[in-house]
């Protein structure tokens, strides 16, 4: 039986994109007893918002924004 390794590091957005978090700078880091809610701006210049809930891990959601996007939750 051949043995599956998965890297922890390597995520789908809920915009379907594959991204390897180990490559990006983490800019904002966040957590408590029930989830952890960190930022990561990518070489691209995109950055991803990722949520990981402790409890349940199949509610965790990483989300693939542009700048125009990160401007846009500034003035909110």
């Amino acid at each position: 039986m051949p043995t599956i390794i998965t890297n922890p590091d390597v995520i789908t957005t809920t915009c379907g994109k594959q991204l390897d978090l180990s490559t990006t700078e983490l800019v904002i880091e966040r957590s408590n007893s029930l989830f952890s809610y960190n930022i990561h701006k990518l070489k691209s210049g995109e950055y991803v918002i990722c949520e990981k809930f402790y409890a349940n891990p199949f509610n965790n959601r990483y989300i693939l924004l542009n700048d125009d996007q990160i401007e846009l939750l500034k003035s909110l």
